[in-house]
């Protein structure tokens, strides 16, 4: 079982007074001295890549850089990633994935050649939140009230959209002895159409399905995050179930091993003024989850914590 995490925690920061103050004080003479690349590992137009172009935009207005972004789509951010690796070490090139990317990626595809232990890090931009749902129209409204339908029924089955979702519904299915059969798809929003069009039980999600249930036609049967939804504050946690398990998620800004100290902190730095700022903290609000920035030292602890989970679930 994965312990309950510690660690997610959101942070904030003081925006300071002038752009000039803010370089003189955080970061080297001279950086960056030309564009910083921000290399997103998902498709335009997706979550991933919302949060990094509002990131890059944020930046850009509180230091006067420029900042591109460039999608480098594959293996759930591995393309990118395995591609940052040979980039040089000189801050100019961030990379934006997700816990997937480092935590998971690695240990479910034999071509990746990499671990989070090959990068160094600068914070994380937003929590994501993941769910277990089902129709309103199910007889059951509940994860308990669920279990107890498919224990009567002789199973259940859950629509998924990755690997890690999989690994989810493998985890309540074992602690509640129960025969949960999880459906793979062809990502999130193919899981969804399968519950909406009562294929499936119930389905795990982000935020997908947050529409449907402000429209009264899913309910969230359990929060698989540490902490509640916000967009559903009476739907109890695993963790509050009785489970030793979170599965917790964050968008991560990381940077070619190596990079330079001075940097590195002036990066992190940055990043905690932008997640810390009222437009950011209103923009991932908006977006029916929490800003959260575990900082450098955090993110290595969280991805290390998961990538023994996953390396031990993805080797069964």
């Amino acid at each position: 079982m994965l312990m309950r995490s510690s660690i997610v925690t959101a942070a904030g920061g003081l925006m300071i007074a002038t752009v000039a103050a803010a370089q003189a004080a955080e970061c080297p003479a001279g950086f960056p001295a030309g564009p910083i690349s921000m290399q997103v590992g998902y498709a335009a137009g997706g979550g991933t890549d919302t949060v990094a172009r509002k990131f890059a935009s944020q930046l850009e207005e509180m230091t006067g850089w420029t900042v591109v972004v460039e999608n480098k789509p594959g293996a759930a951010g591995g393309v990118m990633a395995t591609g940052l690796m040979a980039r040089p070490a000189d801050g100019r090139t961030i990379g934006a994935g997700t816990s997937t990317t480092l935590a998971i990626t690695p240990y479910e595809k034999p071509d990746i050649k990499y671990t989070y232990e090959d990068f160094d890090y600068l914070g994380t931009g937003m929590l994501l939140n993941y769910a277990l749902v089902a129709m309103e129209d199910k007889p059951y409204d509940t994860l308990e009230e669920f279990i107890a339908w498919a224990k009567e029924n002789g199973r259940a089955t859950v629509s998924v959209g990755s690997v890690s979702y999989e690994i989810a519904v493998r985890q309540i299915a074992q602690h509640f002895g129960v025969d949960l059969v999880p459906i793979p798809s062809g990502g999130s929003s193919s899981a969804l159409k399968d519950a909406l069009g009562g294929h499936v039980d119930a389905t795990v999600q982000g935020t997908a399905h947050v529409p449907q249930i402000e429209a009264g036609k899913m309910v969230q049967l359990a929060t698989l995050t540490s902490d509640r939804a916000v967009y559903a504050p009476d739907t109890k946690t695993l963790l509050e179930s009785g489970m030793e398990f979170s599965m917790d998620g964050h968008i991560i800004f990381f940077l070619p091993k190596g990079t330079p100290e001075d940097i590195k902190t002036c990066l992190s730095d940055s990043l905690s003024e932008v997640t810390g700022s009222e437009q950011y903290t209103k923009f991932v609000s908006d977006l029916e989850t929490t800003a959260s920035n575990l900082g450098p030292d955090g993110v290595k602890e969280f991805l290390a914590e998961k990538s023994v989970f996953y390396k031990a679930e993805l080797a069964k």
